[in-house]
């Protein structure tokens, strides 16, 4: 899409009802938009846009939406893999500039955004997107284990989990929630062990993540797995949490699965589930949402 219609798509959004402090947002979001592969611009909007997030100001969840919904479209038509890795981690580093009142809402429209956004995402564009979602709930787990695991903001985080990517609402794609199966172990594992070099293997360092896993909430932060594991509709969905996530060999090390809840996980019979029938439907996709390395 050309700047001149990507300027257009920008002056649309933020006429879209929006917040004086919206609009405002966008006119970086604009720049991010138009000069998505551009280091030198998309760094100096970024940094303008973190400053301005990082204020002590209120948003309702309608205006982080349309935030998101630009942000997306700054990914959108940025073309080339490094500035996609780039950006993917600059927009997931948002999550630490954003102040605790806001970061709940900040966390539930992006998956809001995703899922709407999700169905219209073509096979060239697919990659790049897995990768933000990777970076998103890395930089989310990250501000949470910044914030000592603050009780508010970990319920603000699973619940938006629950209500979306999680919810087994069939108009959620089921690329969302099968993506993050794939990549949530990893993600908590890079989170909780970011600062131990993975080529130390001491004593000193296993007593270190013995710790790390210790303070970690690992039991809140897998509960929406556990819960979309007996309740979605779907077969393949709930098959895919219990072998693919919950029988995964970490959370076990954890503490978080025991021998006898993984077996029960990954040998529990489903084959009456009014979700069969669905399931044959959506059998054919399974194997196109492997994850982005």
């Amino acid at each position: 899409m050309s700047n001149i219609q990507t300027s257009a798509f920008v002056k649309k959004l933020a006429a879209n009802g929006m917040s004086t402090s919206t609009r405002h947002l966008l006119t970086h979001g604009r720049r991010i938009l138009t000069s998505p592969s551009d280091r030198p611009t998309r760094t100096a909007a970024l940094a303008s846009l973190k400053k301005f997030l990082s204020r002590p100001v209120e948003l309702p969840l309608l205006e982080n939406e349309k935030l998101w919904k630009g942000l997306f479209y700054s990914m959108w038509f940025c073309d080339r893999p490094r500035p996609q890795q780039r950006l993917a981690a600059d927009l997931g580093e948002l999550y630490l500039s954003i102040p605790s009142q806001n970061f709940s809402k900040f966390c539930l429209a992006f998956w809001i955004v995703m899922a709407r956004e999700w169905m219209a995402i073509d096979h060239h564009r697919l990659d790049k997107f897995l990768l933000l979602v990777r970076r998103v709930v890395f930089f989310q787990l990250k501000r949470l284990r910044e914030e000592e695991w603050n009780e508010t903001l970990l319920q603000g985080f699973v619940e938006a989990l629950k209500k979306c990517p999680l919810s087994g609402d069939a108009k959620v794609s089921t690329g969302i929630p099968f993506h993050l199966i794939d990549i949530y172990a990893d993600e908590l594992e890079r989170m909780m062990f970011e600062e131990i070099q993975e080529d130390e293997e001491d004593e000193e360092d296993e007593e270190k993540r013995s710790e790390i896993v210790d303070r970690t909430p690992l039991d809140e932060l897998i509960q929406p797995f556990v819960t979309l594991s007996k309740e979605a509709l779907l077969k393949t969905l709930r098959e895919k949490i219990k072998t693919d996530l919950l029988a995964d060999e970490r959370l076990k090390k954890w503490g978080i699965v025991e021998e006898e809840s993984k077996k029960t996980f990954t040998e529990s019979g489903d084959e009456d589930d009014e979700g069969e029938d669905e399931d044959d439907e959506e059998s054919d996709s399974e194997e196109e949402w492997n994850g982005f390395a």
